[in-house]
Order: structure tokens, then sequence, then C-alpha cells
């Protein structure tokens, strides 16, 4: 699934008036450029201090205090790189954070950030090998965080001066996902192993004085194995007391909240329904449960509350328009819920919603663009019959300034995972589509989440089945709604969202005119042999075996068995650096296509992982996707080129291992 890095720009942080109605007052005069894209700077996670008066967030990849009322906004750092997972000490004087693959702490009070650690490069994925999620222990003398040096996810504390360091998770255990009991006596995590992958709750005592874990973990509970490889334990919070563990469990089909004892038992379900509820935080005095859910609206969430006994939930929260609510924290004197949210109108921005009835959430940060503000629109939520008869949903906007009657362009854009979603976010690349005079469809197909595990695994020993028609059925859907122009519809994604391009251009060979492969897998037997540890074991599960165990499952999703169905043209793009598909999937099928003397456009950006990050190469591929497009589905005429080459692709001069074989 692709993340955005967002590049540096000198910022103010207001007080702000409700947000939508000064959007709806505003006439849509600016149209968006791909530059305004690059320059979003949403706030990012958030921490508020242990006595409420303070939020720390980072944004422009710095930290930022401002007072948890809402006023101008200070810079904490300056030094380079992104910073994440801010954890304020117990005092409220330092902040523990993660920079450049190491664990560092800065004084609030201003001063020269101090690394506490300095991990040597790790095994496996560069990803998860960094030293990342700092978490102080209650009497702030250690700092909990977690590390991919061994090869696998282990847990580690460091002293608050950094001199002493310690393993707490044995060699070989995949730990994560750890929290403080509140004594600090005790940590509860997340372990998992080939055998438990769906995840277990472990409980470790921990020794304060000497920074050592005092003998084995106790196993808490073990949750059922997902046979589509899902996680389906992500953690767990303690009540106030310490006697009791919130968690998410998808034993009822569905993600609920449930309540463990913190001596271990069976897990009591509090909350219960055909929707998923996640992210579940006790209230200080231990009687109420914020969390997100997306009851009422699958493409949607927002903030919630249940008596933490059990009973009815309340909405905490409510929005004028659907949107997309994020990292739930309590005001140390529960009167307050403090939040983040995001729109498709709006780019993330810091709430707080004081829980007295009748009250709204109040917008504390205003980072969305001037531009952004005027000119993009809510997308409407559709659905359509799959060719199983089975109902999908998705996302669609509608082209701008369509002519009544006419039919458009149109891009379906899909999303990766495939245990992923489509929801009611600030998506500003299906907006500058939308303005560029294309209908552009986000199908949730199966195998997405939101729509309960049954429909998560629908996929499961399918792969290159089901997931295709839903999106082929989503495209011929726009066709008979008189949208788009079945002549003229393109497709795109990466990840998974790649792999489902290379699935439909030879599924359905005379459906797509131009097709976007974004660092998909093209060839699912390659990817377990080169991938990530535990990415090998979840599609192994997901396609029910190994490829000498499931041959013809294997064969099936081999992309590259089937080159001479494709009629599309492809663009192709890839991080050379790609831990998660191994940049031999798009070699490979660059390699195939130029056999088959098919037409596609290959390009690889250097010092890129997984998706692409850095401002140059997003803004690059941004410009070859949407002149690609045009050239295929909406050209251009009267343009001035000396290229002597059938599609101009800007910057493919300057590309050495950029191919195009045209027709």
């Amino acid at each position: 699934m692709q993340r955005a890095l967002h590049c540096s720009l000198a910022f103010a942080v207001l007080y702000v008036l409700p947000y939508f109605a000064s959007h709806a007052q505003t006439p849509h005069s600016a149209q968006l450029t791909l530059q305004d894209l690059l320059a979003e700077q949403p706030t990012g996670e958030f921490a508020l201090s242990p006595d409420g008066k303070t939020i720390a967030f980072t944004r422009a990849g710095q930290i930022v205090l401002m007072p948890s009322e809402g006023g101008w906004p200070v810079t904490l750092t300056s030094m380079q790189g992104g910073k994440t997972d801010l954890a304020w000490s117990s005092d409220g004087t330092r902040i523990a954070f993660a920079n450049q693959g190491s664990i560092w702490v800065v004084s609030t009070g201003g001063g020269a950030p101090t690394r506490l650690t300095n991990a040597p490069a790790g095994a496996g994925d560069p990803r998860q090998a960094a030293d990342r999620e700092p978490q102080w222990s209650p009497d702030s003398r250690w700092i909990l965080f977690q590390s991919g040096r061994r090869g696998v996810n282990s847990l580690l504390v460091v002293s608050a001066d950094g001199n002493t360091t310690s393993f707490l998770t044995p060699a070989g255990q995949e730990a994560g996902e750890a929290r403080w009991s509140p004594s600090g006596s005790e940590i509860v995590y997340v372990s998992r192993e080939k055998a438990y992958f769906s995840g277990r709750l472990d409980l470790l005592p921990f020794d304060g004085h000497s920074g050592q874990s005092l003998g084995t973990a106790k196993t808490l509970y073990t949750a059922p194995v997902d046979r589509g490889g899902g996680w389906s334990i992500r953690g767990a919070t303690w009540s106030p007391d310490g006697k009791t563990l919130a968690t998410v469990l998808q034993n009822s089909g569905w993600d609920h909240i449930y309540l463990l004892p913190a001596t271990g038992g069976e897990p009591k379900q509090i909350t219960e329904g055909s929707f998923d509820d996640q992210e579940p935080m006790f209230s200080p005095d231990g009687k109420s449960i914020a969390f997100l859910s997306n009851r009422g609206t699958a493409e949607a969430t927002n903030l919630w509350l249940v008596p933490a006994r059990g009973g009815e939930a309340q909405a905490a929260a409510k929005f004028s328009v659907a949107g997309f609510t994020t990292e739930p924290r309590w005001s140390p004197n529960g009167k307050q819920l403090y939040f983040n949210h995001q729109s498709p109108v709006q780019t993330s921005d810091i709430y707080v919603q004081d829980l007295v009835p009748g009250t709204a959430p109040r917008a504390l940060t205003n980072t969305t663009l001037q531009t952004f503000a005027t000119s993009a629109e809510m997308p409407e939520r559709v659905t359509w019959k799959s060719a199983d008869g089975r109902e999908i949903a998705g996302l669609l906007y509608p082209a701008r300034a369509a002519k009544p009657g006419a039919r458009s362009p149109a891009v379906l854009w899909i999303h990766g995972g495939p245990e992923g979603q489509d929801v009611f976010r600030a998506d500003g690349w299906a907006q500058f589509l939308a303005q560029q005079g294309y209908v552009v469809l986000e199908p949730n197909y199966r195998g997405s989440t939101g729509y309960g595990e049954a429909f998560r695994n629908l996929n499961v020993g399918d792969s290159n089945g089901g997931e295709v028609d839903d999106v082929a059925a989503g495209a011929q859907y726009l066709v008979s709604r008189g949208l788009a122009d079945p002549a003229r519809i393109a497709i795109g994604g990466g990840s998974h969202g790649g792999t489902m391009v290379a699935y439909a251009v030879t599924r359905y060979p005379d459906l797509f005119a131009a097709a976007i492969e974004l660092y998909g897998v093209v060839d699912r037997e390659l990817f377990v042999y080169r991938t990530n540890y535990p990415s090998a074991v979840r599609w192994m599960m997901k396609m029910g075996g190994t490829p000498s165990e499931k041959p013809d499952s294997y064969k099936r999703a081999n992309v590259l068995l089937s080159i001479d169905k494709i009629k599309t043209p492809l663009l192709v793009m890839h991080g050379e650096d790609d831990p998660q598909v191994p940049p031999a999937e798009s070699a490979e099928f660059a390699k195939a296509l130029r056999a088959h003397g098919k037409t596609y456009f290959y390009f690889t950006y250097p010092g890129e992982l997984h998706g692409f990050s850095q401002p140059a190469h997003r803004l690059d591929a941004w410009q070859k996707e949407l002149a690609f497009l045009d050239h295929y589905l909406n050209p251009k005429f009267g343009t001035t080129t000396t290229s002597t080459e059938e599609v101009v692709l800007p910057g493919a001069d300057k590309q050495a291992n950029a191919h195009n074989v045209p027709r």
C-alpha cells in the first residue's frame, strides 16, 4: 500500500472556524496541480502530554508543540529525517522518538536531541530493521522499543541515559505491539510464529532495577489461525488499575472489542455487529472505552464510546460529511477526546471533542491547502454486482466539467493489501484525475478489509479469480451508468493493486485501453522465495500452501505465463530497493513484455523501498502516469514537442532503465 512522505514547507497552525462551513461557501475557482499534491503537509501522528496541556505532533519532518486547546505552534526539532513514534516521559520534560533508524530523546524546553541507540544494520526488511516505537516506563527510567536488529522484530529497553540496552524477547521470536503495565512491572505484547501467525498475547515480567526480563513470558491468549494470513491481534491496552486488557479479535467474523483478565482467561466480547471496531482506549477512570468504528458507513470511521463493563455504544464525535478518524487519545481528566480526522475535502488535522452532550468536535489545526479546499469534492459511494452476483462497493469520483450525457475517460485505481480499503479520506490523486476530466472508481474488491472476515478471505486460494471479476464488473458498471466511454478505460494501482492490474490485462484483454502497474507481483512463486519472511508465510497461507504443495494455484497467479494475451499498453514502475515486492517481479515482467513485442514503458527509482517516498520521484512518477493516461485515453492536441518517440513521458530521456516498445 502506498505511503506518502511529505516535503518540508513553512507553515502556521491557527485557531480555525468549523472547516466544512467555510468550505461550503467557497466556489470551485482553483485547480489542483501535481505540485499541490507534493506540497500537502497534513498533521502526522500526535501525543498528548501527561498533564494534558500540550500536544506534540509531527509535520514537515519535525516535532511541533502546541497548546492542547489550540494556539500558535512551536517547532521543537530541526534535525534531518522524519520523526515518528512520539512518546512523552511521565514528568513531561522529554519526548522520545524514532529518527534515522535510532531512538532519540529531546527536552521539551528545546535543545539538541540526544541519540540513545545506534542499531547496526539489521537483516531482512529494511523498513523493520531500525529501532522504533519508543515507550517510556511509568517511572521514566527505561524506554521500551522495537527493533529488527536480529532479522525479526524484537523487544528491547534502553535506559534513559542511553548507557544500558537489553533484549527482552528471545532470538527468533517475532514480537511487537508492546505496552507497559501501569505499574511498569509487566509488558504485554504480541508474538508471532508460523504456528500461531495470527498472533499470541504474551505477558513479560520486567525488573525495573536491572532492565531485564524476569523469566519467560506467560501466554494469555492465542488467536485462532486466520487461513488468509491476517494478523487478527494487533496489541492490547491496559485498564488504569492494571487488571484488565482490551484488545480486538475477529472471533465473531468481524473485528470487535474484547476484555481479557491480565492474568489470562477467556476473552469477553463487549461490542458486536456487522461492522469493525478498532483501537480501544480505556478512560482515565477505567469506566469507559473509546474506540473507532465503521458502523454506519463501511468506508468511514468515527469515534465511539462504550461502557467498560459492556453495553450500548454511543457516537462520541459527529461530522457533517463522511471521513476517516484515527489515533483516539483521552485527556488526563477524562473530559475530552483528541484524535486525527480527515475527509475527501480536508487533509488530516487534530481535533478535540468535549464529552458534553450537544457539542461538536473542534479543529485545533488547519493544514489543508487552500487550493485543495476550494477544488476537492466528495466522492459517491456506489455498489455493483460482480460476475457471481456478489455486491461490491467502491468510491466514485465523477469527471469534473463533464457535459450532460457525455461519456468520459475513466480510471479504475486499485488499492493494495489486498487487505486494504479505499475510504473517505483526502485522496489527492483521485481528486486531481477527476479534475483532469477522468471518472475515477476505487473498488473495494473481495479481500478488502471493512466488510468482515468472510469477505476478506474470499480470495484465499483464488488469486487471480473473483477479485479480478469484481474490478472488471466495476468498469462495466461505469459504462452501464453512461459515465465512461467503453473505449477509454484505464486501470492502475500499486503493490497488490499493481498485481491486480497485471491480472486484469490478461484476464480481460479487451477491457482496458491503458494500464499502470506499480511495484506489483506477477509471479507469486518468485515472490514467496524473495520477499521478507513474514510476508512469505502470510502469502503461502493465502495460497493454501507452498509452491510445491499448490502448483496449480501458483500457476494461475503467474502472469508471465499469459503475456501473449495482453493487448493493453503498460506503464511499469518499481523502487530498486523494495523489500516487500522484489524488484525482480517488474524486471521479469518487462523482460517478458519485450520478448512478446508488447507495448510497455518500464522505469525504476533508486533508493526507493515499497512505494515512492522521495519528493522528486513522486512528482516524476505522477507526471509519467498523467502523460501516459492522456496519450491513450484523453489526448491533448496542438502540444509542441521535438521528441521522436511515439509517447512522450516526462523525464524518460534521462532514465537509462526505461524501455519503450511501440506498436
